[in-house]
């Protein structure tokens, strides 16, 4: 089976990455939506990692071809010792563990990770692994780090189920917005 890697902090889920997953779940057979976080990384404290796996789950709910997991980022602390390749090659590892682990791939499937950013390209392309690398082209120019600083303003490059929490959360300032 032909598997999409699509990985993320998804500190929200937006507009940008659903880009990224439709270009997967054109080309491939099945899509897997990871979640990846720690403890205190740039979601919290608003979007914790559980919570970001919960609205993930629930923004595909009705998508068959696509499946959503959670992946702990590894220790911050590996950042003290090990170079960014080492610790990449490490959490492929670590993320393919994961997804067998679960039977979310299996030895015969080919797996591609699909990414917008160049320098995760770059990083990916050089792991021990040797996992194909599609880089997507941007559609929608648009950051988790932007959506944060303002989260009112960017509310509509938001995916719904993200969007919808983020109202709940905000006691109603979203009430005059339409959340996707």
């Amino acid at each position: 089976m032909r598997i999409g890697l699509v990985f993320g902090t998804f500190a929200p889920m937006h507009l940008g990455h659903m880009d990224v997953i439709n270009i997967a779940r054109e080309e491939m057979d099945k899509v897997i939506v990871i979640c990846c976080g720690h403890e205190g990384d740039r979601g919290y404290p608003m979007f914790p990692l559980e919570k970001r796996y919960e609205l993930a789950q629930r923004q595909f709910s009705d998508d068959e071809k696509v499946f959503v997991t959670m992946l702990v980022d590894t220790d911050p602390k590996i950042k003290e010792h090990w170079d960014q390749q080492q610790i990449w090659n490490y959490w492929v590892d670590r993320m393919l563990l994961h997804l067998f682990q679960n039977e979310l791939i299996n030895a015969r499937d080919e797996l591609c990770f699909f990414t917008s950013e160049a320098d995760y390209t770059h990083l990916l392309e050089s792991t021990p692994q040797h996992i194909r690398v599609h880089k997507c082209e941007r559609i929608r120019p648009v950051s988790g780090t932007m959506i944060r600083e303002n989260l009112s303003a960017n509310l509509e490059l938001v995916v719904s189920s993200f969007a919808e929490y983020i109202c709940s959360m905000t006691h109603g300032y979203c009430s005059d917005r339409n959340a996707h």
